[in-house]
């Protein structure tokens, strides 16, 4: 009789082996030069962020705030982590193995557990070194906004590289508990929802009942003030960590499969930087699916116009979950704005990133428009006028979500001129989220002079540096619409003309936003305006070799 361990001696062997090839084909110059161009554009992002947070330290009462909200409000952000982890596992997640281990490995005679025990690890490791970076970042950040306390910024990121890897742990423990017990979605979805509405209604009710995550919270500011009941919180992180990977054995085959092979072809759109298609992979990995039946009857006067019609019917057929979800970043987002006017100046950036995936989803007509260009090319009309009537109906999309963001805002900062300057605000910044979207997706249109390899000619620098422009500016559109934020607060901070500055900087952004409307109006005609004078300076200098 074979010994047991003989068929998990012989995994083991295979995946000494399989590394150690994969080192030994590894050019170490390439990985080295990847990890210095990482290094630097981490580190010089990180420093970059940091010198703008230095502006305005916090007041004593401010401080006083701190220590009292921030378990809440990063509890509240745990939980949210935790939700999504609960939504993961009921969809098959986390783990996604490669295809020839679910195949080979988990079909032959081998306990399960000991084949998935070392990926889910690997995953918990990932996770958790990401919500250190992450959290330590965040914490640092904080450090240089707090009067002087005899705390280094060293140990503001300690204990917050510490939350932010409980926080990443969470998602993983979450999702191989709900995956590994067999949770069905709606009950994985109702214990979801009722952690994170009981850690909202601490949050924001300012209860003195502790939420069920608000240890994460406390542990990052344990520069601050310490409380030994936490040690409890995180003791019990660790139990249930060995329960979900104990749990690793019973993963289902069939969702493994399912995902070793969307995670395959994610991972290659991202290589290519095509976010269209990660978005298409993203949505087959949590199950979504357009309504069959619309939310409401679109009226006969906005069908008139066929484009516009058709971009009123697919949001009629979104999904509730992709409307929530929008929702949720749109209130995060909205929740930046109002840091970045208390003074924390680069939350304008994760403004900006949560209004461009919310842009996301809104250009979904456009997005497909552009999946099927040979249609397009069809139509006896122009297709940058087809892309432009395609950004009408997503920016009156976003409403809804200006409405809910200014809800947010006025209950973080009940004052009278809230809902005006939210308004002001909140209007160019959910648009240039939809523009940053729109760039995005038009950008992968074909070329109407056929030069998409041309760029392989180029140097590799001159090719990397285009191709990083390329990924970068279409957030950055976002980003830069959720500017004028700081103009508001330096007009009530200096006491000059407050409004005039928010309008004047308002004013820049709309400027931005009908530029982009002519670059997606225009985008072919300057293509081919481009590739003539390239062509006209061809000519030339070979007129002149001769």
């Amino acid at each position: 009789m074979t010994s047991p361990s003989l068929g998990v001696d012989a995994l083991r062997a295979m995946r000494n082996d399989r590394r150690r090839h994969r080192v030994a084909d590894m050019e170490w110059f390439e990985a080295l030069y990847k990890v210095y161009i990482a290094a630097f554009l981490g580190g010089s992002a990180i420093l970059f962020l940091s010198g703008l947070s230095t502006d305005t330290p916090l007041t004593t009462q401010q401080m006083a705030n701190l220590s009292a909200n921030t378990p809440h409000a990063v509890g509240l952000i745990a939980a949210v982590v935790v939700f999504i982890g609960l939504r993961s596992g009921a969809n098959g997640g986390p783990i996604a193995v490669e295809e020839p281990e679910v195949r080979h490995v988990l079909l032959a005679p081998l306990d399960h557990a000991a084949v998935l025990r070392h990926p889910a690890i690997q995953r918990l490791r990932t996770f958790a070194f990401a919500g250190a970076i992450a959290g330590g970042t965040a914490n640092q950040l904080l450090g240089r906004r707090v009067p002087q306390t005899g705390t280094s910024l060293v140990m503001f990121a300690l204990w917050g590289a510490l939350a932010g890897a409980l926080m990443g742990m969470l998602f993983i423990i979450a999702a191989l508990i709900v995956h590994g017990l067999g949770f069905a979605r709606w009950i994985a979805t109702a214990i979801a929802t009722a952690l994170t509405g009981w850690q909202v209604v601490v949050t924001f009710n300012n209860s003195h009942v502790a939420g069920p995550f608000d240890t994460i919270g406390s542990i990052s500011l344990w520069w601050l003030r310490h409380s030994y009941i936490d040690i409890v919180g995180v003791a019990a992180i660790v139990i249930l960590t060995a329960f979900a990977i104990a749990l690793a054995g019973r993963l289902s085959l069939e969702a493994l499969s399912r995902r070793s092979s969307l995670v395959s072809q994610m991972k290659f759109a991202v290589t290519l930087q095509d976010i269209r298609t990660v978005v298409l992979l993203r949505r087959q990995l949590s199950q979504e699916h357009m309504r069959v039946k619309p939310w409401v009857k679109i009226p006969r006067v906005l069908r008139r116009d066929v484009v516009v019609g058709r971009g009123f019917r697919s949001m009629a057929h979104f999904p509730i979950r992709r409307v929530i979800r929008m929702l949720l970043l749109t209130i995060t987002g909205a929740v930046a704005l109002v840091s970045a006017w208390r003074g924390t100046t680069p939350a304008i950036v994760v403004a900006g990133l949560m209004f461009f995936i919310v842009g996301l989803d809104a250009v979904e007509p456009l997005s497909q428009e552009v999946d099927q260009p040979d249609r397009t090319d069809a139509l006896p009309h122009d297709r940058g006028l087809l892309m432009v009537k395609h950004l009408l109906v997503p920016a009156l999309f976003m409403f809804p979500f200006l409405v809910a963001g200014v809800v947010v805002a006025y209950i973080a900062e009940p004052h009278s001129n809230t809902i005006v300057y939210a308004l002001l605000l909140g209007i160019p910044a959910l648009l240039g989220g939809v523009a940053g979207a729109a760039i995005n997706a038009v950008k992968g249109a074909p070329d109407p002079v056929g030069g998409a390899n041309q760029g392989l000619a180029l140097p590799p620098e001159v090719a990397g540096m285009t191709t990083m422009v390329r990924a970068v500016w279409p957030p950055a559109v976002a980003i830069v619409a959720c500017a004028p934020v700081l103009a508001t607060r330096h007009g009530f901070e200096t006491g000059i003309d407050m409004l005039g500055n928010t309008l004047r900087a308002i004013g820049g952004v709309v400027i931005l936003l009908i530029l982009v409307g002519g670059w997606v109006r225009q985008r072919d005609a300057i293509h081919i305006w481009f590739r003539g004078i390239q062509d006209a300076s061809k000519n030339s200098s070979t007129v002149g070799g001769n």
